[in-house]
């Protein structure tokens, strides 16, 4: 008997397994970008609204199943999460609105989404600086939350006074 060629024999269909479980069947990672820019109009009294632009990638060749977002701000003592209720084709305008639902993402996909959460009452005042924040996600009929990104809210001091009086986009990127 030969033992070398039945060791690479051997090697050779351990490979081919492997190589294909790693092709096709394997679960892969949700991978979700920072927010480039933003939209948000929030005061004391009133609701908070946030547009959030999101691309979600999915690293894997099994689709992957997102049930539902939140976002959270981190230095909150109890936080209290914005809702993820639609979705919107421009950011900061209600044009192709619909109401929020699960997505499907394929296999080595990429989409982008601008979402659209809110929370009433706000409970916040933006002021000028950065903010702490964490998307959150129910994949694949999980229950619990899990964090998909995490990503700093650059309100800048030109854009306070704007955010307390009417919902328009801002840029996310610091100055620094």
């Amino acid at each position: 008997m030969n033992i070398p060629a039945l060791s690479i024999s051997i090697l050779a269909l351990l490979f081919t397994v492997f190589s294909f479980w790693w092709m096709n069947w394997r679960r892969g990672k949700l991978i979700v970008g920072k927010p480039r820019s933003y939209a948000a109009y929030s005061s004391s009294d009133g609701k908070m609204v946030m547009h959030l632009p999101f691309v979600f990638y999915n690293s894997g060749p099994l689709p992957i199943f997102v049930q539902n977002l939140r976002v959270v701000f981190l230095d909150e003592e109890s936080p209290k999460p914005l809702s993820f209720v639609a979705t919107v084709n421009k950011i900061g305008k209600d044009e192709g609105r619909t109401f929020a639902t699960q997505f499907p993402l394929s296999g080595r996909d990429a989409i982008l989404l601008i979402c659209d959460f809110q929370r009433n009452p706000s409970g916040r005042v933006f002021e000028a600086g950065k903010y702490a924040m964490e998307l959150q996600a129910k994949v694949n009929n999980h229950q619990k939350w899990k964090r998909v990104c995490s990503f700093e809210l650059d309100i800048a001091e030109s854009s306070v006074p704007t955010i307390a009086k009417q919902f328009i986009v801002h840029d996310n990127a610091s100055e620094d």
